[in-house]
C-alpha cells in the first residue's frame, strides 16, 4: 500500500546487521519508524539488504527527515521451521520501494 508518511528524526533510521551462521557472511538491512497521516500512527518498517544498499545506507532516508513523503509498505506475517526445529513467527511492515524525495505540502 501506499501510504502518506513522514520521518520525524535521524534516530528514527536503525541499521541492522545480519551474520548468515552458515556461511559468515554480514550483510545490513533497516528499521525506519514512519508516522503515518490519516489514520494517525507510527509503524516500524523494515528495509531489506538491496532496498538498505539502495538507500546507500540509510543516508537517502536522511534527507527525508521532516517530509512528507509516499512510502509503499506491506503488512507481513510469516512462520516457519527454524534452525533446530524451532517455530519463528514475526508480523510487521516491510518497505517496498524507494519513496520520491520530492515533499508533499
Amino acid at each position: 500500500m501506499i501510504v502518506l508518511a513522514r520521518i520525524n528524526d535521524k534516530d528514527d533510521i536503525e541499521k541492522k546487521t545480519n551474520t548468515n551462521t552458515n556461511t559468515g557472511e554480514s550483510r545490513d538491512s533497516g528499521i525506519v519508524k514512519l508516522q503515518l497521516f490519516n489514520p494517525s500512527e507510527v509503524v516500524e518498517a523494515r528495509i531489506s539488504p538491496e532496498l538498505w544498499d539502495a538507500f546507500g545506507g540509510g543516508s537517502d532516508l536522511v534527507k527525508l527527515i521532516d517530509k512528507k513523503v509516499e512510502f509503499k509498505i506491506q503488512h507481513v506475517e510469516r512462520s516457519f521451521a527454524g534452525d533446530g526445529g524451532k517455530h519463528v513467527s514475526f508480523s510487521g511492515y516491510h518497505l517496498l520501494g524507494i519513496p520520491t524525495l520530492e515533499a508533499k505540502a
